[in-house]
């Protein structure tokens, strides 16, 4: 199922997107409940992030060719870092520039939401809520000068999340794809990844405790770019659906 949180004149509601329209549920997104008998067309309503998430663990390096783009700043295996959860927005939010960074990339990646919480986890399907998408967007600038990447991806609005969470979906073949104002940027499948999704679960369970409501950055595919103002990025991820944000200057 489609679990979406979206605001309808001013009231925030979770809801399950079929077809064309989102029914209204009575319970959250870790426990949706009943349909209520509301619904909305999806143009009616404005999608929030779908979640809150208490942490926000990227994978970096986790598809061959982009650690082959990115060789100078690249780790031999796949790695984490930390994105602030106060960086996260939802569909058609602004993405804001700051002055600090020259050269603010896009980064198209699948979204992994635990469900249940653990440390050490060896069944990651028992943990895992859903997919979605994120574009874990970066300073590149940034991230090479200070030699860390947590400040790089943590400014206000760089973790554009939605518009929503699968909970049905195989997500070892998924087509990802990245477009910057109507033109195709980065374009790749979860196949490639050296941790596939449930692998990179248990990754980040090695080393903190995962909880619930935790968003899981699985990694860029190869084609990332630069990011002006004025552009517009969408994100398409098979079997999910699509994010949409522009970008604008901020401070």
């Amino acid at each position: 199922m489609k679990l979406a949180r979206f605001e309808y004149k001013g009231v925030v509601y979770t809801g399950g997107i079929i077809d064309e329209r989102v029914v209204v549920l009575d319970g959250d997104i870790f426990n949706p409940g009943d349909e209520t008998g509301q619904s909305y067309g999806v143009e009616e309503v404005r999608f929030l992030s779908p979640i809150k998430p208490p942490k926000i663990i990227c994978i970096g390096f986790n598809y061959r060719k982009h650690s082959d783009e990115m060789r100078a700043i690249a780790t031999k295996n796949p790695t984490l870092t930390l994105k602030a959860p106060s960086s996260i927005i939802g569909d058609y939010d602004d993405i804001l520039l700051p002055g600090e960074s020259k050269q603010v990339e896009h980064e198209a990646e699948l979204g992994i939401v635990i469900g249940n919480g653990g440390y050490r986890i060896t069944n990651p399907r028992e943990h895992i809520l859903g997919y979605t998408i994120i574009n874990d967007v970066t300073a590149r600038d940034l991230e090479r000068e200070m030699g860390q990447w947590s400040a790089a991806k943590s400014f206000p609005t760089f973790g554009p999340t939605g518009t929503c969470i699968e909970t049905k979906l195989d997500p070892m073949d998924l087509k990802i794809r990245c477009w910057v104002n109507d033109r195709i940027r980065q374009s790749d499948s979860t196949k490639h990844m050296i941790y596939n999704p449930l692998e990179c679960v248990v990754f980040a369970s090695r080393f903190m405790r995962l909880s619930r409501g935790d968003l899981i950055a699985s990694g860029t595919i190869p084609g990332v770019g630069l990011l002006a103002e004025g552009d517009s990025v969408k994100i398409e991820v098979e079997g999910i659906g699509t994010l949409r944000n522009n970008v604008s200057s901020g401070n």
